[in-house]
């Protein structure tokens, strides 16, 4: 594999782009967390009957940056949706160069799609536009891009799968600073020669409740979830579910109260489909120090930089004939 991004085929593009993320912008909002929705035209005759048949969370943003015909050509083993945001084009380019390069698994077939929302500030989307047309890996909606929007940003995911990739096998989830063990995904998890699996999720598996101190990152107020206890649901850095599983979700979503919370509102779809999350300690929500033998026995590693993809992935691809 290439090693840093210097010698990289996107470093000519992220250069030129240098001076413009790092500059400040007076309009960049980080959590806005309204999104942009289309005014629906109520109907004068409303029944009751049509009342409780409207969706409750009509996902009705429109696709302002789209791949419609990624699957087009093959029908592919595993589909990555990674979610990012509009900062962390260097991130992305790691992946790209890393594991997340389509191009490794040639006989099976990986997509890998990196999911946004729109910026506030017009700059940003700009860029991600010209990345997007020099990479053809970005999706977006038209919902503002912010922590408290990462539900509707894995939503996007689903819908995209169901309407443009309904023939890929399995699909992985995962964050922009997660590093992902290839190998065991793909050949010691999946298994590519068997029959592949239906109505299947798997990933780190927690068992919690909400937190209601108003200071935490993760605070549920009451009046959105009640019950003292959440339905298991994997963390977010990483899970992995069959194909079926993304239209299945996406459609029970629309008639399910939206949560700011991505992972536990996808433990909620879960449990309202009967679909019972497996544990899996090979996926790691957390930072881990490396070592090379660590390593080869996980799925996901967490708060892994740019820089740090490099090194491990070269470091694993250069070093396969040693034993631990």
């Amino acid at each position: 594999m290439s090693g840093g991004l210097i010698d990289s085929p996107g470093s000519e593009f992220r250069d030129g782009f240098q001076n413009l993320i790092s500059r400040p912008s007076s309009s960049y909002v980080g959590q806005i967390s309204v999104p942009i929705r289309k005014t629906v035209k109520q109907k004068t005759n409303t029944t009751f009957s049509n009342i409780r048949t409207r969706p409750l969370n009509p996902h009705a943003f429109d696709f302002v940056i789209n791949e419609p015909k990624k699957c087009e050509t093959n029908s592919p083993f595993l589909v990555i949706l990674i979610s990012t945001t509009h900062k962390e084009f260097d991130a992305r380019q790691a992946i790209r160069e890393t594991w997340g390069d389509e191009s490794t698994f040639n006989d099976i077939g990986i997509v890998t799609l990196f999911l946004l929302g729109r910026n506030t500030d017009a700059v940003l989307n700009q860029m991600v536009e010209q990345e997007s047309q020099i990479f053809h890996d970005i999706i977006v909606e038209d919902f503002i891009d912010s922590y408290h929007n990462l539900t509707l940003k894995t939503l996007m995911g689903m819908r995209w799968v169901a309407t443009y990739c309904t023939k890929a096998k399995y699909i992985m989830k995962t964050d922009s600073d997660i590093f992902v063990n290839m190998d065991n995904l793909v050949y010691k998890l999946l298994k590519p020669t068997t029959k592949p699996r239906r109505r299947y999720f798997t990933g780190y598996v927690i068992n919690g409740g909400p937190i209601r101190d108003m200071r935490s990152k993760w605070y549920m107020p009451r009046d959105l979830y009640p019950d003292s206890k959440y339905p298991p649901f994997c963390s977010g850095t990483g899970y992995v579910f069959s194909a079926d599983v993304a239209e299945l979700i996406y459609k029970t979503s629309l008639h399910t109260r939206l949560l700011h919370l991505e992972d536990v509102y996808v433990g909620l779809c879960l449990r309202k489909l009967g679909i019972h999350p497996f544990q899996n300690s090979g996926f790691n929500h957390w930072k881990m120090a490396y070592s090379l033998c660590r390593y080869r026995r996980v799925i996901t590693v967490h708060q892994i930089s740019p820089e740090e993809m490099h090194r491990v992935w070269n470091d694993m691809s250069s070093k396969k004939h040693l034993r631990c």
